[in-house]
């Protein structure tokens, strides 16, 4: 595997101050607004009404000649928890788009002292990824007429963050693989074609192969909240309910056929490993509903210690009758972009912190256009034009100092990395148990 930025260290640094930094957060998100009760938050919530975002006006691309463009916009909002410091929901949209809903999103964090109450950002970042390049296989399965009996994608990521807690933090994705699970009496040759139509039409794939372009913004107590300030908040259970069906939930551990599963990271804060690589993996299928056929169940997990196996839907059945049951492969792909920086934000909070830099509250906003030329026929393809990223921060703190905040934040985040610049992608397709070469 080949490593983004600098060359891999492998000495240990002491960090004993992150949980330092940990604790201090807690306290004092415990003395803010405790007069407001905790409002109780499913993991994900259909809304009815979408509160766009507030630094730019969402657009929605005009495809030509046979193209779709889905324009997916995001923007988050802390959540305040004394015991779930990375605590965080979101709010996501595919844009001028009626029949896809917009969804309201939780993420947290795991940890040594803190088992996750919603699926961190990573997760929902890996859960987009491998469902949307189901969606591709099981599109040109239809275009192409192929007897398939069943069909899965099996994806692990690898992250890395180097030299944190220092003016040099940086976080990368360094490579993604991505295996194609088919069941099928159709020849080697027909599913080797499948997998090249497939990765092409892989729109999200196509946006962490090349590099993407991405228009940043740092706003510095700009008048850009829209009511979107830090409130308490909790999630009590795993299980979210849309309509009668079970949304999201916590799973079994996942045993893939085609990638390795290590045990998951033990995490020493007063050793804390430089540079830190972790993993996520995930496993999508379909969910097997004839009236929304490109309804994916997807499990993932990040392994590392507390952090928990996560089930999700994602709904990519465009242009089918009906209400959709899930956010959409590239909803999740998105969020878990905007939660990876948040996330960022926060653990960059913690070190500006120890600096005697103190920083009141951030927002993140988002909006990727995704599109897909020849859509439906044989010659489709995809991929991921345009990234909008807005940074929000508040603080009485010298503007250098937080816009140094910020940009450092951006460094670290691994999701937008992965989209920014060249990532490593691998593939396979297996045809009953047998790889295709």
């Amino acid at each position: 595997m080949t490593l983004k930025g600098k060359t891999m260290k492998t000495k240990l640094s002491t960090l004993s101050i992150i949980a330092a930094l940990l604790i201090s957060v807690s306290t004092a998100y415990a003395q803010k607004d405790v007069n407001q009760s905790p409002k109780v938050y499913q993991v994900e919530t259909r809304l009815g009404n979408y509160t766009r975002p507030t630094t730019f006006t969402p657009t929605k691309a005009v495809p030509v000649n046979g193209a779709i463009s889905e324009n997916v916009a995001a923007t988050t909002q802390n959540i305040l928890n004394k015991e779930a410091p990375f605590l965080k929901k979101g709010l996501v949209k595919l844009i001028g788009e009626e029949q896809f809903s917009a969804w309201e999103l939780v993420s947290d964090e795991g940890g040594s002292a803190h088992h996750q109450t919603a699926p961190n950002p990573l997760t929902y970042y890996a859960v987009g990824a491998s469902s949307s390049l189901l969606t591709q296989v099981e599109r040109f399965i239809q275009i192409l007429d192929l007897d398939v009996e069943d069909v899965k994608v099996e994806s692990k990521i690898f992250f890395r963050w180097s030299d944190p807690m220092s003016g040099q933090w940086s976080g990368y994705t360094d490579s993604v693989i991505s295996n194609i699970l088919i069941k099928s009496s159709e020849s080697p040759e027909k599913i080797k074609m499948l997998k090249e139509k497939a990765l092409k039409a892989w729109a999200v794939g196509e946006g962490l192969a090349k590099k993407t372009t991405i228009d940043v913004g740092i706003l510095i107590n700009a008048d850009d909240w829209g009511g979107l300030h830090a409130r308490p908040g909790k999630v009590e259970s795993p299980i979210s309910v849309d309509n009668g069906r079970t949304i999201t939930t916590v799973a079994p551990d996942l045993n893939l056929k085609t990638v390795e599963v290590e045990k998951d990271l033990t995490l020493d804060m007063h050793n804390f490993p430089n540079p830190f690589i972790f993993t996520e993996i995930s496993l999508a299928e379909s969910a097997h509903d004839a009236s929304r056929p490109y309804l994916h169940k997807i499990r993932a997990k990040s392994l590392t210690e507390n952090y928990q196996t996560w089930e999700l839907y994602a709904d990519d059945s465009r242009g089918y009758e009906g209400l959709d049951n899930a956010p959409t492969s590239r909803d999740y792909f998105t969020i878990g972009t905007s939660f990876c920086l948040m996330s960022q934000l926060t653990a960059n909070r913690m070190y500006f912190q120890k600096q005697g830099i103190n920083i009141d509250d951030f927002r993140v906003e988002h909006q990727f256009n995704y599109q897909q030329d020849n859509f439906m026929t044989p010659t489709m393809t995809g991929h991921l034009d345009y990234v909008i990223t807005r940074v929000i921060v508040k603080s009485a703190a010298a503007k250098e100092a937080l816009t140094n905040y910020a940009k450092q934040a951006l460094r670290m985040c691994f999701a937008g990395e992965g989209v920014q610049n060249e990532t490593e992608m691998k593939s396979n397709i297996y045809l009953n148990g047998m790889i295709v070469k």
